[in-house]
């Protein structure tokens, strides 16, 4: 296979990527930016920019979640809006007092729930 044949593979494998691939990813890379921003606590752009970033994930998902097209139990969607409220509340702390112990459980969640997006993918 040559370079250029290669690379529109390569693309087109990102391009095909399942919607819960990707938010898995996202939460992933999500919680990287927040373990960053708890190493480098004193820089408040750092640390505001990660909560930042993870509250726009959550918020799409939000947003998401509230489509009418959204074919999620109504159960999991309630769930997952309780979970978005308390991470809504977290981020605004984490805000309000800039502390790397703020950002622990929002780490915590991001990747439980970007392994259970994966164990759904595989199982």
């Amino acid at each position: 296979m040559n370079p250029s044949n290669l690379d529109a593979y390569q693309q087109a494998q990102k391009l095909a990527i399942t919607p819960s691939a990707a938010e898995s990813a996202t939460l992933v890379k999500a919680a990287g930016i927040l373990e960053k921003a708890k190493e480098t606590i004193t820089d408040m752009a750092t640390y505001s920019a990660a909560l930042k970033f993870n509250q726009r994930f959550w918020t799409v998902l939000q947003a998401d979640l509230t489509s009418p097209g959204n074919k999620l139990s109504d159960k999991i969607k309630g769930d997952l809006l309780s979970l978005i409220i308390f991470i809504d509340k977290q981020t605004i702390k984490a805000l309000a007092d800039p502390k790397a112990e703020h950002l622990d459980v929002l780490i915590e969640i991001n990747r439980n729930i970007a392994m259970g997006l994966r164990k759904q993918q595989t199982g």
